[in-house]
């Protein structure tokens, strides 16, 4: 086989198991959704008038 010919055999491969993993992948993240972290004392910085867009 050449290159071009094994390349895309080992992406089709990777292809095959990521479907194959994806409905595991929404269930964990239904079971266990993610929470957002809440931002550390960072003070919000604020643009000067004239940078602030519309």
């Amino acid at each position: 086989m050449t290159i071009i010919a094994t390349l895309g055999a080992y992406a089709g491969f990777a292809l095959l198991a990521l479907m194959a993993v994806t409905p595991l992948l929404v269930e964990l993240d239904q079971r266990f959704p993610v929470t957002r972290r809440a931002k550390a004392a960072e003070p919000e910085r604020r643009m000067p008038a004239g940078l602030a867009s519309a």
